[in-house]
């Protein structure tokens, strides 16, 4: 039996952070991304400025067709 078939309280709730809470992004910075950055290929190392709203990992290396990481 779970904490809320017992009639207490649900443990999981709080105040609608999540799991990561305060605001952080994935990589624990104010934000998650933002525009500044780069996009890089990992296979050939062809760079290009990250633009905002299009993640690195949706785009192809214009050299090798790899797709590129955010750095």
């Amino acid at each position: 039996m779970n904490a809320a078939n017992r009639g207490g309280k649900d443990q999981r709730m709080g105040m609608g952070q999540g799991r990561g809470g305060g605001g952080r992004g994935r990589m624990g910075g104010p934000t998650a991304g933002g525009a500044a950055g780069t996009c890089r290929c990992p296979n050939c190392g062809h760079s290009q400025p990250h633009e905002r709203g299009v993640p690195c990992t949706q785009l192809k290396c214009p050299q090798c067709g790899t797709n590129l990481i955010r750095e």
